[in-house]
């Protein structure tokens, strides 16, 4: 995995409730000004449209987020285990390289050797 920790950033959530609140309130608004409701209980619509959907829009903002949140912890750690399987690789590596020098070493040292 080629990832850059740079190129995992968490994602900005905030937009998700303030849309989901102002497009349905004004599908609402529009819907109940076209079917010529009397002004006080299109008021008394369009607030209660508001709470509603501004409740709703909280809970897909806050699963939304969650969802990001773990999918970024998985992503890192992810990529502290390719680091730490990388760093395992490089010292196995090394040692075998110093058991090789050292086999080397042990010939050389033979009585008559070239």
């Amino acid at each position: 995995m080629n990832t850059n920790p740079d190129e995992l950033k968490k994602w900005n959530t905030k937009l998700v409730t303030p849309l989901i609140v102002l497009s349905c309130t004004a599908i609402i608004a529009i819907f109940t000004y076209f079917e010529h409701y009397p002004v006080g209980d299109w008021f008394i619509i369009v607030f209660a449209s508001v709470v509603i959907f501004l409740v709703i829009g909280l809970i897909v903002e806050r699963m939304i987020t969650r969802f990001v949140d773990i999918n970024y912890e998985k992503a890192m750690a992810e990529l502290e285990e390719a680091k730490r399987l990388e760093e395992e690789a490089r010292a196995a590596m090394e040692a075998e390289g110093v058991d090789d020098i050292g086999i080397i070493q042990d010939e050389d040292q033979t009585p008559g050797g070239f």
